[in-house]
C-alpha cells in the first residue's frame, strides 16, 4: 500500500502508475490518515513543497513510515530525459517507470506479507496468481478498511451481490471465505509480534472491542488469539486456509477473474 497526499492530477497519476498492481494507492486525507493509524503503508509520496504543510499524523514524522518527497525539478527532469531518448514511451509510462526506482529505493518492504505469500506458496505447490495476490494484499495491509465484502466491492467498482456472483459464475468458493481467512491470518502474523497487544490488534482489524475479537478469533479458527502467538499455530492455519480455499484447480480460476484485483502500471 502507498499513501500519496497529493492535489496535483498529473503526479497522482505517475505514482498510482509506478505502484504495484497489486497494491492500493489512497490520496484522500482521511483515508491516509486511517491508513497511518491502523494499516500497514510500505512508503508516503508527497510533493516536496507541500511536507513541511503536512499533518504529524501523515508526515509520518516520529514513525517508521518511509517518506518520498517529489520535487518540481526532479518531475521536470524526468520529462527532459524523456524527449532526449526518443519519446520511445508515453511520458507518464516513461517517468512512472522512473519513480518506480525510487520507491524500491525508500520503501520499507511488505516483508511479513512476502513471507505468508511464500508460505502459501510451498504449501500449495505452485505460484499464485496476480488477480489472488492482489485481493490478498490489499486486506492484509489494510485490514481495517476491508472488514466485508461491500467495501472489497467498492474497491473494484462492484457491489457485494456483483462481487459473489463473478466468483460463483468461475467457479471459486465464495469471497466471503477468503476475506474471512485473510482477515485471521493478518491477526495471526500480527500477533506474532510480542508487542502486539489483543486490544491494538482488535481495533487495527476494526472491532468494536478485544471480547468480539476474541470470540471472533475462537468461532473462525476454534483457537484464542493467544494460541496464535505460536509459529506452529500460524502454521496450521495457512493449511487449513489452503483446504478450505485453494483445492486442485482454483488457483487457475483465479485467472478468469481477469485482473479484477489488479491496477493498470507503467
Amino acid at each position: 500500500m502507498i499513501i500519496a497526499p497529493i492535489q496535483d492530477p498529473y503526479l497522482r497519476t505517475l505514482v498510482r502508475r509506478a505502484a504495484l498492481p497489486e497494491e492500493d494507492v489512497f490520496h484522500l486525507f482521511e483515508d491516509v490518515h486511517q491508513a497511518v493509524q491502523f494499516g500497514y503503508p510500505r512508503v508516503m509520496i508527497c510533493q516536496a513543497e507541500d511536507r513541511g504543510t503536512l499533518p504529524d499524523f501523515i508526515s509520518g514524522r516520529g514513525t517508521a513510515l518511509p517518506v518520498l518527497a517529489l520535487a518540481q525539478p526532479t518531475v521536470r527532469s524526468w520529462e527532459t530525459a524523456w524527449r532526449a531518448d526518443g519519446l520511445a514511451v508515453s511520458r507518464v509510462d516513461d517517468s512512472a517507470l522512473r519513480l518506480r526506482a525510487l520507491i524500491g529505493s525508500a520503501a520499507k518492504p511488505s516483508s511479513w506479507i512476502e513471507s505468508l505469500f511464500s508460505d502459501l506458496t510451498q504449501t500449495v505447490g505452485r505460484g499464485l496468481p496476480a488477480e489472488f495476490r492482489g485481493f490478498a494484499r490489499r486486506i492484509l495491509e489494510f485490514p481495517i478498511r476491508y472488514v466485508s465484502l461491500k467495501a472489497v466491492g467498492e474497491s473494484v467498482g462492484l457491489s457485494a451481490g456483483a462481487l459473489k456472483a463473478r466468483f460463483r459464475r468461475r467457479g471459486l468458493p465464495s469471497p466471503y471465505r477468503y476475506l474471512r481467512w485473510f482477515r485471521l491470518l493478518a491477526a495471526a502474523r500480527a500477533l506474532g509480534d510480542p508487542d502486539e497487544t489483543i486490544l491494538t490488534l482488535s481495533v487495527r482489524l476494526g472491532f468494536a472491542s478485544d471480547g468480539n475479537f476474541c470470540r471472533w478469533v475462537r468461532a473462525t479458527s476454534g483457537h484464542n488469539p493467544s494460541d496464535l502467538r505460536d509459529w506452529n499455530v500460524r502454521l496450521l492455519l495457512l493449511i487449513r486456509m489452503a483446504e478450505d480455499c485453494l483445492p486442485n484447480g482454483v488457483l487457475e480460476r483465479w485467472k478468469a477473474l481477469e485482473g479484477l484485483f489488479l491496477r493498470e502500471v507503467a
